[in-house]
């Protein structure tokens, strides 16, 4: 993804054209902002850290070369758990979080773009993350009237039915 405006900008916009990289994070937002303050707080708090830490980490090391059927995981999982809405401790969406951020910051760190524009473009991706967490936890949150959760429910479910199309995919 180049953007003629840096490497910084390169890697937000990578993020922002990655459904993959996209759709899981608001199916994070999505359930610890229906879970409460507290929760979304700890999203916002580890997913960047996590996501700009193995970010570093993918580009020291490189692509492991896995399958990927295992980009659908973190679709199913999250999506999953912003439709049924269970409820977790504050630590559960840190770990989720924290997950996540690994899962998404190697996987962008470690592709071919990532390696050519350097730091600057995970840090613009791990911008991009938290800008997405951010905004869609905090829209969430603000949503009080019933219809409003059940419309980020669907949402999530709609994600998760997302994670098995593209497993059928990468299975196929």
């Amino acid at each position: 993804m180049t953007t003629g405006l840096g490497p910084l900008f390169d890697g937000a916009a990578h993020f922002a054209m990655s459904p993959e990289a996209m759709l899981p994070v608001v199916a994070l937002a999505i359930f610890a902002g229906l879970n409460g303050v507290a929760h979304a707080r700890a999203a916002v708090l580890f997913l960047p850290a996590a996501w700009l830490l193995s970010g570093f980490l993918g580009l020291l090391v490189g692509p492991l070369g896995v399958s990927g059927a295992y980009e659908s995981v973190p679709l199913i999982v999250l999506g999953s758990l912003a439709a049924a809405n269970p409820s977790v401790p504050v630590w559960g969406t840190a770990s989720l979080s924290i997950l996540l951020g690994i899962a998404g910051g190697y996987g962008l760190g470690s592709e071919p773009s990532g390696a050519r524009d350097g730091t600057l473009a995970v840090f613009g991706a791990t911008v991009g993350a938290f800008v997405l967490v951010a905004l869609v936890a905090a829209a969430v949150l603000k949503a009080r009237w019933d219809w409003t959760r059940i419309t980020a429910r669907v949402v999530g479910s709609w994600t998760a039915a997302c994670g098995v199309l593209l497993l059928g995919w990468a299975l196929r």
